[in-house]
């Protein structure tokens, strides 16, 4: 560790002994001490200044934030852009899927100073992307898990009263729901998998199907390098490969689930209309699922899962100090505050997502989405992606090879391990 890296480990333990005697005591002074930083994100500018406003009152002198809002689609470049130009951010809302592509722009706070026995015994299990070998890149801040929407009316007119809590149960529910009309077209679905280009979450799910089925997808080697485990065996089998047949078992017309296929319109059109039983999609579009037709009488479950471990798929974003940063103490401090209890607390009320962190999640909940969309978030996994663009292209072409039958389940995935290898080499 370097003299600087020292001086400053010192500092941010003083910053953070501060910061939670200033959190416990109630002040009586209206003045604002807290230096200001610029925070960057792709929450809507809305819904998170609000928050920040409440939230200044009560912790004017540890946290100060300007908030400017970006669009997800140019999040990166425009970061990348402005640090490039020395105008970059202080610290951002760093998601999940821009760790890696992204790592040599930020700070990492040393386990001296915030412990990586605290970090763990605080925030769900996700957070843990945000460890590297030598200290915290994010503090979690939020948590968008993936959970099941299903269509009562048609589960009731099969006469089946609950959704399915398994992956197998799909097979049993397949000659109850799903109609054919007179030439032999899917007119009512039961689930949408199979293909990608009518399936609005499909890389997605082709991540919760292979964390469910045992591979990280991406994990550190033994020097700590990144490296693509997806095309690994576990336990005598390939979890990716298992993940992979059971995607595109229910877009092939020979077999008794056959479900889907890409000439239907898109998974969450089709549920809006009242043609698919289930759909795949994350806790946050509740109010736009319900907005969109107020009529569709659907309820929430969480995820189907496999015997052993639950797993769904979650979109986090993480509070990360910048390097570039001139102001690392109080993006620090303000990074501790907006993750804290008190805090969370009135994020997640602001917000209606689920906590990140777990004392948050361990509240009984009265409402019956909440209680789902808590349970979900607890068991949340995504992986280090090392392109959005790059591997969702490489999922793409995994998917229709094996649907086309241009390529065997084990040889498509092994490309695709060997291409999200090629990105990481790339983007490290």
């Amino acid at each position: 560790m370097t003299r600087f890296q020292l001086i400053l480990t010192g500092v941010l333990v003083m910053a953070a002994l501060i910061a939670a005697v200033l959190f416990s005591v109630q002040k009586s002074s209206n003045s604002n001490s807290a230096v200001q930083v610029t925070m960057w994100g792709t929450i809507d500018n809305e819904t998170f200044t609000n928050f920040l406003s409440k939230a200044a009152l009560a912790n004017r002198d540890t946290m100060n934030i300007s908030y400017v809002a970006k669009s997800p689609d140019t999040f990166e470049a425009d970061l990348v852009a402005a640090l490039a130009r020395g105008k970059g951010p202080d610290m951002i809302l760093l998601p999940q899927n821009l760790i890696v592509s992204q790592q040599d722009k930020f700070y990492t706070i040393p386990f001296t100073s915030y412990s990586e026995r605290a970090f763990k015994d605080s925030f769900i299990e996700e957070g843990e992307l945000y460890l590297v070998p030598d200290g915290i890149i994010g503090l979690p801040f939020s948590i968008d898990p993936i959970v099941m929407y299903w269509n009562r009316n048609i589960f009731s007119n099969a006469n089946v009263p609950m959704p399915p809590s398994s992956w197998t149960d799909f097979y049993s529910l397949a000659p109850k729901i799903i109609q054919k009309d007179a030439s032999g077209n899917i007119s009512q679905a039961l689930i949408a998998f199979g293909a990608t280009s009518n399936v609005t979450h499909a890389k997605d799910m082709i991540s919760l199907l292979s964390l469910q089925a045992g591979t990280a997808i991406v994990s550190r080697d033994q020097y700590a390098s990144l490296r693509s485990v997806f095309s690994d065996q576990g336990n005598g089998l390939v979890p990716g490969e298992q993940a992979v047949n059971f995607f595109t078992e229910f877009s092939n017309p020979v077999k008794p689930a056959y479900s889907w296929n890409r000439s239907l319109p898109s998974d969450r059109a089709m549920f809006l209309s009242g043609r698919l039983a289930v759909y795949f999609g994350f806790a946050s579009e509740l109010a736009d699922i319900r907005a969109a037709n107020p009529n569709l009488n659907f309820d929430v479950a969480p995820v189907p899962q496999i015997p052993g471990r639950k797993v769904t798929f979650g979109n986090m974003q993480a509070v990360t100090l910048l390097k570039s940063s001139p102001n690392l103490l109080a993006a620090y401090t303000a990074a501790v505050t907006l993750t804290g209890d008190s805090l969370q607390t009135e994020w997640v009320g602001a917000s209606g997502y689920p906590p990140v962190r777990r004392s948050l999640i361990a509240v009984p909940q009265g409402n019956a989405y909440k209680s789902v969309f808590y349970d979900s978030a607890l068991i949340s996994h995504a992986w280090l992606d090392p392109s959005e663009s790059g591997t969702s292209a490489a999922f793409t072409k995994l998917i229709e090879s094996v649907t086309s039958g241009r390529s065997r389940t084990s040889n498509a995935v092994r490309d695709a391990s060997t291409e999200i290898d090629n990105l990481l080499r790339t983007n490290i």
